[in-house]
């Protein structure tokens, strides 16, 4: 009997992860582990067969009847956020003094609790980011 993702004969990793409920970043290591095979795509998108992701699937206990829902990898959380964080360069010395000035108290309490922690979360991805890079320049 087939499932409703053997429709298709390739599933991107994406939609794998949907399907098997897990990250795409989990489907991604279960490729490294070589318990599913790719078939071309992208490196971080990869194709998958459908029947093989159907037969991981019952392996896994997962329920055909189950919905796919999409559940978003820390690497995706990062990356979306650093996204939108990168449109902190459009923002001006004045826009910030301006907001100051017209935000209520609720407003701005709330606005340097996130900031804080988002100051916390940046230090601490930069300081991340300068172990890596210490790793991966070649030694002399």
């Amino acid at each position: 009997m087939s499932t409703a993702i053997e429709r298709f004969a390739f599933v991107d990793s994406v939609h794998a992860a949907e399907f098997l409920h897990v990250t795409q970043d989990a489907v991604l290591d279960m490729i490294a582990g070589g318990r599913l095979n790719t078939f071309g795509g992208k490196p971080s998108n990869p194709f998958l067969r459908s029947s093989d992701v159907a037969a991981l699937a019952e392996e896994l206990g997962v329920s055909a009847e189950e919905a796919p829902k999409r559940t978003k990898s820390p690497t995706a959380r990062v990356q979306t956020r650093l996204t939108a964080d990168a449109r902190w360069a459009d923002i001006g010395e004045a826009d910030l003094s301006d907001w100051v000035a017209r935000a209520d108290d609720a407003r701005r309490s709330g606005a340097r609790s996130a900031a804080q922690v988002a100051r916390q979360r940046l230090e601490r991805l930069i300081q991340l980011l300068d172990e890596r890079q210490a790793l991966d320049q070649p030694t002399k």
